[in-house]
C-alpha cells in the first residue's frame, strides 16, 4: 500500500519528537551535574559591599589627614 504525504509527515514528526525529547534528557542530565558542582554556601565569594570597623575608618580617616598636611606643608600643587 503507498503512503501519502500526510503518512510520511506525521511518521517523519515523530521521529523529530524523539529526537527532541532525546535533547531534552541530554540538557536535563547536564543541567543536574551542573547543579551538584555548584559551590556551596560557605564556598561562594561574597558580593556587595566590604563591612570597615570604626577603628579602620579612624586609621585611613588619620592617614589621610597625615597626608594632606604634609601635601600643604610643602606647598606642593
Amino acid at each position: 500500500m503507498p503512503t501519502t504525504g500526510i503518512e510520511t509527515a506525521i511518521r517523519e514528526l515523530e521521529r523529530d519528537v524523539e529526537r527532541i525529547n532525546q535533547a531534552i534528557r541530554l540538557l536535563k542530565s547536564v543541567n543536574a551535574q551542573k547543579f551538584a558542582a555548584a559551590p556551596t554556601k560557605a564556598g561562594r565569594k561574597k558580593s556587595g559591599r566590604r563591612k570597615l570597623s570604626a577603628a579602620g575608618r579612624r586609621r585611613i580617616a588619620d592617614a589621610a589627614k597625615k597626608r594632606w598636611a604634609n601635601f600643604r606643608a610643602t606647598g606642593k600643587k
